[in-house]
């Protein structure tokens, strides 16, 4: 087992350098055209293993695209992604540079709420509970964003539809939604950040709308807190969010605050979900932590730095009530989840890195409690 994933570490390493150098450029410099991708192999095991559930690798989320630059000024972005046996699509925009501040992004790219825009930068294998939950994915919309040392301010339009699901009867109202953060950096410097932000998300909702948290997702077997699948009947959705991310040096700490409150037809109890964490790590080996300006939000730490993590997590969805299929109304207990997550990462070069993560978890539904204690190791390449 030992030989075999040192091989693949190998494997993934030539890989990745190999991948990293195709580029394709014009004699004239008007346009540069680089692939980009990136797989996990993952393994995980529940602790203790008695209770019969799965575990074991599981190589996913693979992903293949290019980002081109063209006229100085335009950037693309395609990424199609490989997981649990399905094909989709990513990043699928088009975005012009105003100036050196502000830009316009119009496709099917993130909108300003919640870490996931992080994409290959988070820190543990895992969303948060909160982010899991509350946080929408991309949507095919416009945004603006002006971003400078002192301050970065994002907002947009979106249709709530997913792209790989456009079909359905023709006229379909895919509902919008409009989105908007706002961050300000009293220190932004190359070894300190104070980063102090908030965002709102206001959601017309045309379709059925779930919440559901399924992790570990290596394993993707177990069901933390999940609202009726789908929750019909949602007039629309409000989502909140503050944060704060503090870095010195060989330091970082990072915390989030999310809400969500779903407006339910008459005869219904409203639907209100709040989540937080609260994560932090320090550089064993290395220097400084790493920030990105545009993204406002950290990012991995530089090659051959060794980074030990700990995250607390919690997520509560309140009692509420909903229809069945008979259309009957059902009472719903409230859903609480909190973990604890230990971890350690370490990266090889930019393109390749380990991380090792242990949670304990602690579910309660209603009555019922269980308790969802994981080991996850990840070997990731990109390019």
């Amino acid at each position: 087992m030992k030989k075999t994933l040192l091989s693949l570490a190998a494997c993934a390493l030539f890989a990745a350098n190999a991948m990293s150098q195709v580029v394709v450029k014009t004699n004239a410099g008007d346009l540069n055209l680089r692939l980009i991708g990136r797989t996990n192999l993952d393994y995980g095991r529940y602790i203790p293993h008695s209770d019969g559930l799965n575990y074991g690798v599981k190589m996913n989320d693979t992903r293949l695209g290019c980002i081109a630059t063209f006229d100085k000024d335009w950037t693309a972005k395609m990424e199609i992604c490989y997981a649990n046996r399905a094909v989709s699509f990513r990043d699928l925009w088009i975005g012009y540079k105003i100036n050196d501040k502000m830009s316009l992004t119009g496709g099917n790219h993130f909108q300003p709420f919640g870490a996931k825009i992080l994409g290959l930068g988070y820190k543990f294998i895992e969303d948060a509970q909160a982010d899991y939950a509350i946080c929408p994915s991309r949507k095919i919309g416009v945004s603006y964003d002006y971003t400078s040392n002192p301050v970065k301010a994002t907002a947009g339009l979106y249709s709530d539809a997913n792209i790989d699901a456009l079909g359905g009867a023709n006229g379909v109202n895919q509902g919008y939604s409009v989105a908007a953060k706002l961050i300000g950096r009293p220190i932004c410097g190359d070894s300190s950040v104070l980063h102090i932000g908030v965002a709102a998300m206001y959601t017309d909702v045309a379709n059925d709308y779930n919440y559901t948290v399924n992790q570990p997702e290596t394993f993707n077997s177990r069901t933390l807190i999940s609202t009726p699948s789908p929750v019909a009947n949602t007039i629309n959705i409000n989502r909140g969010e503050a944060e704060l991310i503090y870095i010195y040096r060989r330091f970082y700490f990072e915390t989030h605050y999310l809400t969500a409150f779903s407006n339910m037809v008459d005869g219904l109890d409203n639907i209100e979900m709040n989540g937080g964490y609260a994560q932090a790590s320090f550089l064993l080996k290395g220097t400084k932590q790493n920030y990105n300006k545009k993204t406002g939000l950290a990012a991995n730490a530089s090659p051959k730095n060794l980074e030990l993590l700990a995250r607390v997590d919690f997520l509560a969805i309140d009692e509420y009530r909903t229809f069945d299929e008979t259309g009957a109304v059902v009472t719903n207990p409230e859903q609480k989840v909190m973990d604890f997550t230990m971890g350690l990462n370490y990266f090889f070069n930019k393109n390749l890195n380990i991380r090792l993560n242990y949670t304990v978890a602690k579910v309660e539904r209603g009555d019922d409690e269980f308790s969802n204690n994981a080991i996850q190791t990840r070997l990731q390449f990109a390019f």
